[in-house]
């Protein structure tokens, strides 16, 4: 504290102190009963990751046991004779919302999970498992006799749930029941209403195709009360995906308001492995408010007493503040501060093994159990780490966090809050004021929301599975979009100067999201462009910026990276664009050639041409080397869609030699 502020500290006492009592008198008309509100009820597990979930969340029944790295369902030993007759199941072990009562709303929901099935050399194969939604509380032992065909889910002998062991299911189903399934094959899919003998909906498979590693998704629309689940076949991409669906009656039939919901599986006179690897689930219907009494005096007491004290942190915080010139402010209300204890909790003290990367301005740690929200609930996060000591990676600091909260788009990485860390002082807790001058006595963070599926890069060129077209074309779209926001619907306009593959994160449902920001700027109000030095990533650098010096940075040159990156989309290659305008040239008037020879080649041609063929001519529009020729962020979004193609030969004159 500057002495100007030690010699106020005397006479703000008595401000202190009179505030304080005047604070304490007031009334308090507390409620007896406050209404706490919680959130639509959401999770993620995974399980190859013991520290990314917490097994108190789980409610494991029968021979099912989580551990390792994975879960298994049923009987996993290496004496194969106590792998007969095993049922077990795994479910969440709180009560998720199915619909209410009062209002009539329905919950829609969607879940995602991995799993493995793994088959016993020389041995018969059976029964399956099924992914369920039954009654909450559930029983506390399994339906007798629940082992083989029944799944775990129904008693053995009499094939029909009733009552507490109500249940839907979608079934994958391993063994052919000839009694009750004399039309199936072997492997099949269903979906089952309180019972696995009569399916409501199934749709058959080759032989053997349920073994392996599957994922699987399964979408619920409350509205429609439509039931979809889709399966697809992790390492086996040769094989297209299947589906499954049914309408599901009117659910006060069904099972109660509030469901359990997980997995089952059985085997029988066969036997094979079920194994969870991961899974989330996201409803759009949150649990009831559950009112909890307070007393009148306690509330009124705990009330006077916030109260005070935030009134004496306001007054030492403007204190505080006056310290230096150049205060650490975040425009607006700002994201959220958070202490550096729990930060390095999450991370296991910054650890290596949970370091996602690391650039030139920091490293970024993958943080487990965080508490994001005063709700109570943990998640996973993402804590960026800004390197000590750099001025660079303080001006970065200072740009991220600046820039991202005057942000909120669906395509933009959510920046969850940030902390700044001063080691041991008294201060710690008000280092938000801390004076840039002594920043680099500081640890900077940044944390944000955890993109699970890591960054587009990586799934372009290192990852074995290749990402299908559908899912390259939805994050060409989704790109699209949040640079439209950051061009043209923010006020004023942002840059964010450094688009790439690596900056592209995929959450676990592959929505692409733009990360990031330590090189963004927002624009001058009064100015079209920015005199700046460039920096950024050399590859995808606008070519009027790759000089020494001050150079004119505007909209077109995160144009350019973006069309950089269509192509490298479509052809998964690095600096493919000279190729690319060769094809275009050469197959004039013959457009489905030249995609088919710039598509990349793990597509194994399971692609739509003539979206293959809009990406292809909008990368090669943005990345004209000339900014005059490159279309707006909004063009080339509407090109995308639906508006005619240029012929971009007549550009020809003026464009390419890089």
């Amino acid at each position: 504290v500057t002495l100007r502020a030690r010699n106020s500290m005397p006479q703000l006492l008595p401000i202190l102190l009179y505030a304080g009592c005047f604070i304490l008198s007031l009334p308090f008309h507390a409620p007896r009963r406050v209404a706490m509100a919680s959130p639509p009820i959401s999770f993620s597990f995974d399980f190859t990751n013991k520290t990314s979930y917490n097994s108190q969340d789980l409610l494991v029944q029968g021979d099912a046991r989580v551990g390792g790295s994975m879960v298994d369902l049923t009987c996993n030993t290496v004496d194969t004779s106590k792998m007969l007759n095993c049922m077990g199941r795994v479910s969440y072990g709180r009560p998720v919302p199915f619909y209410d009562t009062d209002t009539g709303e329905a919950a829609s929901f969607n879940t995602h999970f991995t799993f493995k099935i793994t088959l016993v050399p020389r041995r018969s194969k059976g029964d399956g498992m099924a992914f369920f939604l039954a009654s909450y509380p559930p029983p506390s032992v399994l339906p007798p006799d629940s082992y083989g065909g029944a799944f775990g889910l129904m008693p053995g002998r009499s094939w029909q749930a009733s009552g507490e062991n109500r249940f839907v299911a979608v079934e994958f189903d391993t063994y052919n029941n000839t009694d009750y399934e004399p039309r199936q094959t072997m492997d099949h899919i269903g979906i089952d209403l309180n019972s696995v003998k009569d399916s409501v909906n199934t749709t058959n498979l080759p032989e053997f195709s349920l073994n392996g590693t599957m994922t699987a998704s399964i979408n619920f629309n409350g509205s429609s009360r439509m039931l979809v689940a889709r399966l697809y076949f992790v390492d086996r991409p040769s094989m297209k995906p299947v589906e499954v669906s049914a309408q599901l009656p009117q659910l006060d039939t069904l099972l109660t308001p509030e469901v359990t919901v997980g997995f089952s599986a059985a085997t029988g006179a066969g036997m094979e492995l079920h194994q969870i690897l991961s899974w989330s689930f996201n409803s759009t219907l949150a649990p009831k408010e559950q009112p909890k009494s307070i007393g009148l005096i306690a509330a009124a007491i705990a009330g006077g007493a916030s109260a005070f004290l935030l009134v004496i942190w306001f007054i030492l915080s403007w204190l505080m503040s006056k310290r230096g010139h150049n205060s650490l402010m975040v425009s607006g209300a700002g994201p959220k501060q958070f202490q550096y204890n729990d930060l390095a909790k999450a991370t296991n003290n910054f650890s290596s093994d949970r370091k996602l990367g690391e650039g030139g301005f920091g490293a970024v740690y993958h943080g487990t159990c965080f508490k994001v929200d005063n709700d109570g609930d943990e998640h996973d996060v993402a804590v960026k780490e800004i390197l000590k000591g750099s001025k660079e990676g303080t001006k970065a600091f200072l740009a991220e966090l600046n820039t991202i909260s005057r942000t909120k788009h669906k395509n933009l990485v959510k920046l969850e809050g940030w902390c700044c860390y001063r080691g041991r002082s008294r201060w710690d807790w008000m280092c938000w004021c801390c004076s840039l001058k002594q920043l680099d006595d500081h640890k900077l963070f940044l944390v944000y929301e955890l993109m699970p599926q890591g960054d587009l890069d990586h799934h372009l060129h290192k990852k074995d599975v290749a990402l299908t077209w559908p899912t390259r074309y939805k994050i060409v779209k989704e790109l699209g979009s949040a640079l439209v926001y950051l061009h043209h619907e923010c006020e004023p306009y942002i840059l964010h100067r450094d688009i790439k593959p690596g900056n592209i994160l995929l959450d676990n449902h592959y929505n692409a999201k733009i990360a990031d920001f330590g090189l963004s700027r927002i624009a001058n109000k009064n100015k079209s462009t920015l005199v700046t030095t460039a920096i950024g990533t050399h590859e995808y650098m606008d070519p009027k910026l790759r000089i020494d010096g001050d150079v004119k940075f505007d909209r077109s040159s995160d144009v350019y990276s973006f069309g950089l990156v269509l192509l490298e989309i479509v052809c998964g290659r690095h600096n493919s664009r000279n190729e690319v305008w060769d094809l275009y040239r050469r197959y004039q008037g013959e457009e489905m050639k030249m995609v088919e020879a710039a598509a990349d080649e793990r597509l194994g041609g399971d692609f739509h041409k003539v979206q293959m063929q809009r990406v292809l001519v909008v990368g090669l529009w943005c990345s004209f080397p000339h900014s005059a020729q490159r279309p707006s962020m909004e063009e080339a979004l509407r090109l995308l869609e639906h508006d005619e193609l240029p012929d971009l030969t007549l550009f020809a004159t003026a464009a390419f030699t890089i």
